[in-house]
């Protein structure tokens, strides 16, 4: 698949990657597609997720899923993917939730290192929330939220 090179929305293909693709990459997707619907981007971006570590076709976790839609985004859908060449080719702009999924992708396609980052401006890695209680997934929740609205705002300027 070609790259778009466009910095303006329109043909960028955003990859969240985590893990185990059922807490933070999901979330950040979902969160991601109600983001642009508010922002007014309703189609020149796509979203997709994935995980280095990650099976095929798991849903996401139960407290990822009420973490989100408290957020208005749904993840009744997800099923899990792992992370594979086709999605690296495919993704304008990859971003990771930790320093260790970004040198993991890296690591898969060197070529893709100027389009691997950490979603977290800052480089700051966002935990894993997975195991843990309700309002911590609600709090990663809250942070993916600002950390992707941000992010968004940027590509779309």
């Amino acid at each position: 698949m070609e790259h778009d090179s466009n910095e303006h929305g329109s043909g960028r293909r955003i990859l969240f990657v985590c893990t185990g693709n059922t807490c933070r990459s999901p979330m950040a997707e979902a969160i991601a597609r109600v983001t642009l619907q508010r922002l007014g981007e309703t189609s020149g971006v796509q979203v997709a997720s994935c995980g280095v570590f990650a099976g095929a076709g798991a849903r996401a976790t139960p407290e990822a899923e009420r973490a989100v839609a408290r957020l208005g985004a749904d993840l009744s859908g997800h099923r899990s993917q792992p992370i594979s060449q086709g999605l690296i080719d495919w993704a304008t702009s990859i971003w990771c939730m930790t320093t260790t999924h970004a040198d993991r992708v890296i690591a898969m396609d060197p070529t893709a290192r100027d389009r691997v980052e950490v979603l977290d401006p800052s480089g700051v890695d966002i935990g894993d929330p997975v195991g843990g209680p309700q309002d911590l997934y609600d709090r990663v929740a809250l942070l993916l939220g600002r950390l992707i609205e941000g992010r968004l705002q940027e590509i779309l300027a």
